[in-house]
């Protein structure tokens, strides 16, 4: 028997809302290390070359963070709309673990 393509459409709209959350989770953690570095560099004295190099890193990093976000948002908010019509479907799987994310991204908040 062929699973519901409803089912399929959850799974891929879970799948797409856990690498966005993950993307935003990485871009977060790459600019508190990125930071933290180009700190470093600054307290060392390191060449001017290497410090705008490393503040050009930086403000790449920054610059991602707001579109992830938003891409994050999105994919929840489809998550949801998704869970909310397909409640026939509470009993599965698919459902349960799509249910959980909307949860932890919730909480995360």
């Amino acid at each position: 028997m062929e699973k519901d393509p409803r089912i399929k459409a959850l799974t891929r709209a879970t799948g797409i809302a856990k690498r966005t959350s993950k993307d935003v989770e990485s871009y977060e953690r790459e600019l508190v290390e990125l930071t933290a570095k180009l700190n470093v560099m600054i307290s060392e004295g390191k060449d001017k070359y290497e410090i705008k190099q490393q503040t050009g890193a930086v403000e790449e990093t920054k610059a991602v963070i707001p579109d992830c976000k938003r891409r994050k948002e999105l994919a929840i908010s489809d998550l949801r709309s998704m869970l909310e019509n397909l409640k026939d479907l509470s009993a599965t799987e698919e459902y349960v673990t799509a249910q959980d994310l909307v949860a932890r991204v919730a909480a995360e908040e």
